[in-house]
């Protein structure tokens, strides 16, 4: 394994310890979010960033570059993602098993999330070949680039229906007493 699969890995159990610690219902309310902003980017990214480079590439040249594509999917989303994890946020009702339960649970939904924001970054900067020249894209391993293939993008963009009925559901089970 190279060091952006080790990344990721530290990345995804950090939010499974953030989960532990914030509990399951506040971090579905996150989960809620992360679905929604994958959704809208696999929806509209491309033509909103079409646009912006359509409308103000020949003022902006830079607008036309990977590095701006990238930016732009990977500070979007997570804009959205701080944003969920700022203030007051959208928690799940109801009361939190006590003990080990609630650890668990918190563990598992705080892990999705971690996939979610961890796996989103890593598939657009991926996909505009690390814009940031922090990782050579030729060079990555085969763990690596199976890991790719199950990336949160990667395994909706065919289908992103699949996307809105998870939302669906996290939004009426967010007002389900």
């Amino acid at each position: 394994m190279s060091q952006i699969e080790y990344f990721w890995i530290i990345i995804v159990l950090l939010f499974g310890v953030v989960g532990i610690v914030r509990t399951y219902s506040r971090e579905l309310g996150v989960t809620t979010m992360c679905v929604a902003a994958l959704l809208l980017l696999l929806k509209f990214g491309d033509k909103i960033l079409m646009v912006l480079q359509d409308h103000f590439a020949d003022d902006f040249s830079w607008l036309i570059s990977p590095r701006f594509a990238a930016g732009f999917y990977v500070v979007v989303f997570l804009l959205v993602v701080f944003i969920s994890y700022q203030g007051i946020t959208l928690a799940f009702k109801g009361n939190a098993p006590k003990g080990a339960v609630s650890h668990l649970l918190g563990l598992i939904v705080g892990l999705i999330n971690g996939y979610f924001i961890a796996g989103t970054v890593w598939f657009y900067l991926h996909r505009y070949d690390y814009p940031l020249g922090l990782v050579d894209g030729s060079n990555l391993s085969r763990v690596a680039q199976r890991i790719i293939q199950y990336l949160p993008p990667r395994v909706f963009e065919p289908q992103p229906g699949y996307l809105l009925g998870l939302l669906l559901l996290l939004l009426i089970l967010s007002v389900w007493r």
